[in-house]
């Protein structure tokens, strides 16, 4: 009986102490009445409590689960593994507590919106539309699980019906926490940023520490041209969470647009130390670098960018990569890039005009010449490829062809620079090779001369 009493003791000191936020010495308190008696679930659920507090999720499910284990005529320890789980992403095992949990008869409809939360996540969408027509059928109000399908019609670009959820969600339970914050992403997705950023403000003047609120908020502050405000927003993340790595990143991409490069460079690195492995930190670090001017440094980080890039990753990145790489002069490792975006897009001209600088630039020039005629096959007034094809001409020797191709191209527009560069050059080299050409012409034309003279001397005529 002492030692009943004692591990009573030991459980009701772990719940003060973790409602003080000493979740350490809460911890060990719990597990001290677990030794005494380790079979009480409510304990096992306890321990579970203090551990998620903590954010140890993986040993928190494991002791929930336990205590759904000795507690089966409990439902509360299969709802919270549900949810463990769900947040552990894993949404195998929170469909299983989920099912389970909802055979109970007092079910509420938070586990229905954890189960289509789950399905969701599988991409299982008309089992998920199932499971929100079946919650439907036993509860007259169901705002978690309006919620729940308002993120799934929103994932499926649905935006009018995940608009309808959340409304009717706040119709339904006007104080559920980041609703507000759902809307206004739709409202941003649907372009309307201002009605956005008021719903954010609206959420942050009820909780001005909340990351991501004031992260949303310094996004559309971005969209909408207001700079300094967003990077208000984002300082003020850092003064909640030093380390935190979307501010970071956000600042480094605000400080990039305005050109601020060395600014960008700081951020960028500090988000490359907190997360290596952070997609396209490195391309963005290097455009930081080269507005800096240190391009080695830049080359660098874009040649480790090559060996981090993904199958997956979008044209419009690996076209970004491969433009830098052409942009530090690493021709030799932008060259397959680019033939591989040129194989999958084989109609766009910009891939296409760098595919042939780099075939130019690595010695190429057969290679080049060809890419230049299908650019101009179609794009008849390409200036670029005309410059290219007739600097390619004039390299070998073939003034006739180089001339034709600039003269083409001032006819497209007379004013180029690079274009009356290169006519002036022509023009140098032919007179230059005149020059050089005509003591040889005129030494050969007085060779000739002096050997008719000879010749008359030696066979005169009568």
């Amino acid at each position: 009986m002492g030692d009943w009493h004692q591990a009573e003791e030991h459980a009701e000191r772990a719940e003060l102490l973790l409602a003080r936020g000493r979740g350490t010495e809460a911890e060990a308190e719990i597990r001290r009445a677990i030794e005494i008696d380790p079979v009480r679930g409510e304990w096992h659920a306890a321990l579970a409590l203090v551990l998620e507090s903590v954010d140890r999720l993986e040993e928190a499910l494991a002791s929930m689960r336990q205590a759904a284990v000795l507690l089966p005529e409990d439902i509360q320890p299969l709802t919270s593994s549900a949810e463990l789980s769900l947040r552990l992403d894993r949404p195998e095992e929170a469909i299983e507590h989920a099912e389970r949990a909802i055979e109970f008869p007092e079910a509420e409809e938070q586990i229905h919106a954890v189960k289509i939360a789950a399905l969701h996540r599988l991409e299982r969408v008309e089992d998920a539309e199932l499971a929100y027509f079946v919650a439907q059928q036993k509860f007259e109000e169901m705002p978690s699980c309006l919620v729940a399908m308002g993120d799934l019609q929103a994932d499926q670009h649905a935006f009018d019906r995940a608009s309808w959820c959340y409304r009717e969600a706040m119709r339904q339970a006007p104080s559920m926490p980041r609703l507000r914050a759902r809307i206004a992403s739709i409202l941003g997705a649907t372009g309307r940023p201002e009605r956005a950023l008021q719903l954010h403000m609206a959420e942050l003047r009820e909780n001005p520490a909340s990351i991501e609120s004031l992260l949303a908020c310094g996004r559309l502050l971005v969209r909408l041209n207001r700079h300094p405000e967003a990077v208000d927003r984002f300082r003020r993340v850092l003064e909640v969470e030093p380390a935190h790595l979307a501010a970071h990143w956000e600042l480094g991409l605000t400080a990039l647009s305005l050109s601020r490069f060395d600014e960008a460079r700081v951020e960028f690195e500090i988000a490359r130390r907190l997360d290596p492995d952070m997609p396209f930190i490195r391309r963005r670090l290097a455009e930081a670098l080269l507005g800096c001017g240190e391009l080695e440094r830049a080359r660098v980080q874009l040649e480790e960018a090559i060996d981090r890039l993904l199958p997956e990753d979008s044209f419009e990145e690996r076209f970004h990569l491969a433009d830098l790489l052409l942009e530090v002069e690493s021709t030799t490792k932008a060259l397959p890039l680019f033939e591989r975006l040129a194989a999958e897009h084989p109609e766009d001209l910009q891939v296409l005009r760098r595919l042939a600088v780099c075939r130019y630039r690595v010695g190429e020039t057969a290679g080049g010449i060809t890419i230049s005629r299908r650019v101009l096959r179609q794009d008849p007034t390409c200036i670029r490829s005309m410059h290219n094809l007739s600097v390619a001409a004039m390299e070998e020797g073939r003034f006739m062809s180089a001339f034709i191709w600039a003269k083409r191209g001032l006819a497209e527009d007379p004013l180029d620079p690079g274009l009356r560069r290169l006519r002036s050059r022509l023009w140098t080299r032919l007179a230059w090779t005149w020059s050089l050409g005509l003591p040889r012409l005129a030494g050969s034309a007085l060779a000739r001369g002096v050997e008719r003279i000879r010749s008359r001397r030696n066979h005169p005529t009568g």
